[in-house]
């Protein structure tokens, strides 16, 4: 018999929803709660690099059919990333280092190293397929309590949920952490990015071949201004096809595209929060209007509506107290900049690892508390490594602020 009941799962992002589906799959009863009325109520990325570990944890907590829609809908890259000048021509290529420290024991039979770009809500729709009856919008957690036989968490429209477990995949402002884990702080990683889209065929005219194959293409100058380029291509025509559909869920039509990010030090794009897409279009096309050749009319062939901005953010490592029935997982308590590309992927692996010691719990394998205390001991030891690694690389390459000593 289940030693383990509900468990509540606040936020409803790529780890989360990678939670979901391992406790489902379990047959352990579940529910997610997002503060977001709508999975389109508010800009959260374009292109997403995937590596081991998620495309890994894909495969373990999607059933067959969307596993199939899963590989269909990423295009799987040449694993390296394309170092460009500021006239876009490919200086080298690094190849990506895939040894993330997991010494075989978290994929065992992963096999080659893969790597996929992957559009993020078309990713997002797919984890969320078949979970209607789990995920609830517009609810924005305003506290929890512990009780006598779990954990009630109230949200701000009045209404709470009980459960056995609670875990907090709400972001780098995570409601959970700062209840769970005051201590743990974020800070401002003084970088501002502007996000946008290119249509494919504008990109091919102006971007070499490596920017379109490889993971991601980046260039910058001596000011450490950068333009990132990403491409996320559906390699069929079923398979784009595919990407318009998901059962008992309405996809968004997508079609190929290259995600632009241009970022630097916040002086850079002064007053980027409050500009309209076409004027952040135009902002980031002149922080780039000196460069040789083609990068400010590159960025111009991007949709308007497409450009907003992000100011980044980064966790600062510390230590969780002692493991109560609340935990976290992804950027609610390892937020990092995005210079290795390793956000989504590490929600994704707490997710599949957190879901595993959650059914082993559940099939009377070991108790909740000891569970809770490994998975959170490797999953901070990890996590914050590659913080760590994230600041030191941004520091070298785009001026991120050092992380407090």
């Amino acid at each position: 018999m289940s030693t383990l009941g509900k468990v509540l799962i606040i936020g409803s992002g790529l780890g989360g929803l990678t939670l979901a589906r391992s406790l489902r799959g379990g047959a352990i009863d579940v529910a997610v709660f997002e503060r977001d009325a709508s999975p389109w109520d508010r800009p959260q990325g374009y292109r997403l690099h995937l590596d081991d570990d998620a495309v890994n944890a894909a495969r373990e907590v999607l059933p067959g059919h969307l596993i199939a829609l899963f590989e269909a809908t990423s295009q799987f890259t040449e694993p390296f990333t394309a170092i460009l000048s500021t006239d876009l021509s490919v200086v080298k290529r690094l190849p990506s280092h895939d040894d993330h420290g997991d010494h075989g024991d978290v994929w065992p039979d992963r096999g080659n190293s893969v790597h996929a770009n992957v559009d993020r809500a078309t990713l997002r729709q797919i984890l969320m397929s078949g979970l209607d009856d789990v995920v609830h919008f517009g609810k924005k957690l305003e506290r929890y309590e512990n009780t006598a036989d779990g954990v009630t968490a109230y949200f701000s429209d009045g209404t709470t949920a009980h459960g056995d477990v609670l875990v907090g995949a709400d972001g780098v402002r995570s409601a959970v952490r700062a209840q769970r884990a005051p201590r743990l702080t974020t800070v401002d990683a003084g970088i501002t990015a502007i996000y946008g889209r290119l249509p494919l065929d504008a990109a091919r005219l102006r971007v070499p071949v490596e920017a379109l194959t490889d993971i991601f293409a980046i260039a910058s100058d001596d000011r450490k201004v950068f333009l990132g380029l990403g491409s996320v291509r559906f390699p069929t025509a079923p398979a784009k096809a595919a990407a318009h559909w998901s059962p008992g869920t309405a996809m968004r039509d997508q079609d190929d595209y290259v995600v632009c990010v241009v970022g630097g030090r916040h002086r850079f794009f002064p007053g980027a929060d409050d500009l309209s897409g076409e004027r952040l279009r135009d902002l980031a096309a002149g922080t780039v209007a000196d460069w040789h050749g083609q990068a400010a009319d590159l960025v111009r062939q991007g949709d308007a509506e497409a450009f907003f901005p992000v100011r980044m953010h980064t966790s600062v490592p510390g230590s969780l107290d002692a493991p109560t029935n609340v935990t976290l997982l992804g950027d609610a308590v390892h937020a990092m900049t995005p210079t290795l590309g390793r956000g989504a992927n590490l929600a994704m692996r707490d997710a599949a690892l957190l879901g595993r010691a959650l059914r082993a719990v559940a099939a009377g394998d070991g108790e909740l508390g000891e569970a809770l205390s490994r998975y959170e001991r490797d999953m901070t030891a990890y996590g914050f490594s590659v913080v760590r690694e994230a600041a030191r690389i941004g520091e070298q390459r785009m001026a991120q602020n050092p992380l407090p000593a």
